[in-house]
């Protein structure tokens, strides 16, 4: 009830004209589809065209919309950005930013940056979260065992309701395990409940990687640049040494290769707290990497560490207004105070 009180008031336009603090927005996947079947998308990682085109729309309106290089070169050297300063950022290289979001930059010419899963593109690996959605959302199957560790998982079918808990399950219960043993895990309940999304024809469009032939037609524009998110979207804090740095030389070398230009801006997937650390940090610099994104909730001031800047979700349902009232700062008091 909050953000439809504010956004009635005059609070929004007043703070977003006092706020002098660096927006960065970020998206993951988009839809033309205002339905999916079973649970597909129930977490709603797909935003729809309308409210996509709504957001840019209003960006492009309110604020100094600008590349993600530009503004991280300014915030390191302490030179001046336009009062309001934003930046769209893309995770993970979905196809559906090329054929949904992609015109829509076009149309309102908004810069964007997008952070490649390499294995996801070069090797068309689909994510594992949605090879858990897929498999969980179309199996036969009624229920299910998973051994996770000491725990075995007890997962239910039979419903859409008891589908959605069971992905919420597995994925919660993944997250919490070592890298490696997290991919045989996705492998055994493939296995487990007789569904892959790597075997299935229709209705995969969704989890579709971009191809090479569409980044670079993408980033020939000059409107859209491209970043690492690892190579096979790992959490880095959670590698031992060598695989993150295997994960960032790997990653950089692909889109370099692909797009013949250097790849020096970095996403962190999953990119809480806890996800990045000090020694994150250095072996970003070590690789030629000049910034790194989070998840973490909030704005940035102009003088912020380029290698842990924070984001707003806007790829995600909202209600009338939110976009403004988030942008405004008006609900950042509680990020502020974890600072």
């Amino acid at each position: 009830m909050l953000i439809p009180l504010l956004y009635r008031s005059r609070l929004p336009r007043l703070a977003r004209r006092m706020n002098t603090r660096v927006a960065l927005v970020t998206y993951h996947g988009f839809t033309t589809r205002t339905a999916h079947a079973g649970i597909e998308n129930h977490e709603k990682k797909h935003l729809d065209v309308r409210s996509f085109e709504e957001h840019v729309a209003f960006l492009a309106a309110h604020y100094a919309v600008l590349p993600l290089q530009e503004v991280c070169r300014a915030m390191a050297n302490g030179a001046a950005l336009p009062e309001r300063t934003a930046v769209v950022t893309i995770d993970d290289g979905y196809r559906s930013i090329y054929r949904v979001a992609y015109p829509v930059l076009r149309r309102f010419g908004v810069p964007a940056s997008v952070f490649l899963a390499t294995e996801f593109v070069d090797d068309r690996r689909f994510l594992w979260t949605d090879r858990v959605e897929y498999a969980i959302n179309t199996t036969v199957r009624e229920r299910a065992d998973l051994a996770v560790g000491p725990t075995t998982l007890h997962l239910d079918f039979r419903s859409r309701e008891s589908r959605m808990a069971a992905d919420r399950q597995v994925r919660s219960a993944l997250k919490a395990r070592p890298q490696d043993e997290r991919d045989r895990l996705v492998d055994a309940l493939e296995q487990a409940i007789d569904r892959r999304v790597a075997d299935a024809r229709d209705d995969t469009d969704l989890y579709q990687p971009l191809t090479w032939d569409e980044v670079r037609e993408m980033a020939a524009s000059g409107l859209v640049g491209f970043g690492s998110h690892t190579h096979t979207h790992v959490i880095l804090s959670r590698c031992d040494a060598d695989r993150a740095a295997r994960e960032l030389a790997t990653s950089k070398a692909i889109i370099e290769r692909e797009l013949d230009r250097p790849c020096d801006a970095f996403c962190y997937p999953n990119g809480r707290r806890g996800d990045f650390n000090a020694a994150t940090r250095q072996l970003l610099k070590d690789h030629g990497f000049r910034n790194g994104l989070t998840t973490v909730y909030g704005s940035n001031r102009r003088d912020a560490d380029v290698y842990t800047l924070r984001r707003y979700n806007l790829g995600k349902p909202m209600v009338r207004g939110e976009v403004e009232v988030r942008l405004s700062g008006l609900m950042d008091v509680g990020s502020l105070l974890k600072r």
